[in-house]
């Protein structure tokens, strides 16, 4: 397992790069705040998401004026006066800043798909020595799929924080890193808040990393 995450830094780094090349030329002159790498919550795929405040701002309007509408209208039951509308309307709008699954620009089926179909395929490898060291009835002692199972999850993790540490440290994305959020990023997963917030120290300068955990709501 370690030889193969080792070898990984480097497909990660430049399945990454030449997605983020790809996806740039979709960004044209608008502004990108924010570059993510997101997974799964059986960490077989790795995807890049990027937004920009162009495109934060059409999202946001268009949730606000949808959602609000639709919640009035839902409200219309309980006859609230005219000052407890007021205050509803009044409330900070929702916004989709730091909601990757919102974001308009992502790599799907681009370079960092080669990058997924290794991590299925070593996941079944432990999957398979995983069910090889299985009784009849199918349990495994909890030490054994801990180190095989959780030995995979924590090696995913630092592999894809290192190769995008790399990126970041070489400016191989060209954005001002006061500017620039990067973090990783896992779809519905209880995880996701202390991967988000914990690759955030990693990767970003500091006040950029206290000002996502100010903003971030999980």
């Amino acid at each position: 397992m370690q030889d193969f995450f080792d070898g990984l830094i480097p497909k990660i780094q430049e399945a990454v790069i030449k997605d983020f090349q790809d996806i740039q030329e979709q960004v044209g002159s608008e502004k990108i705040y924010a570059v993510v790498l997101g997974t799964d919550s059986s960490c077989v795929t790795l995807g890049l998401c990027v937004n920009t405040i162009e495109q934060m701002k059409k999202k946001d309007i268009d949730y606000a004026y949808n959602d609000l509408d639709a919640y009035l209208k839902s409200l219309e039951q309980y006859n609230l006066s005219d000052d407890e509308i007021d205050e509803i309307k009044n409330e900070p709008l929702p916004t989709t800043k730091w909601t990757p699954e919102e974001w308009v620009y992502e790599s799907k089926e681009m370079a960092t798909a080669t990058v997924s179909k290794m991590l299925r395929d070593e996941s079944k490898v432990i999957s398979d020595k995983i069910k090889a060291l299985s009784d009849e009835t199918g349990f495994v002692a909890d030490e054994i799929y801990d180190e095989l199972h959780g030995g995979y999850y924590k090696k995913f993790i630092e592999t894809v924080t290192t190769a995008f540490r790399n990126l970041i440290q070489s400016n191989a994305f060209g954005l001002a890193p006061e500017n620039t959020t990067y973090f990783l990023h896992m779809v519905d997963d209880h995880r996701a808040e202390k991967i988000a917030k914990d690759s955030s120290k990693v990767l970003n300068v500091k006040n950029v990393h206290e000002e996502f955990l100010n903003q971030t709501k999980f």
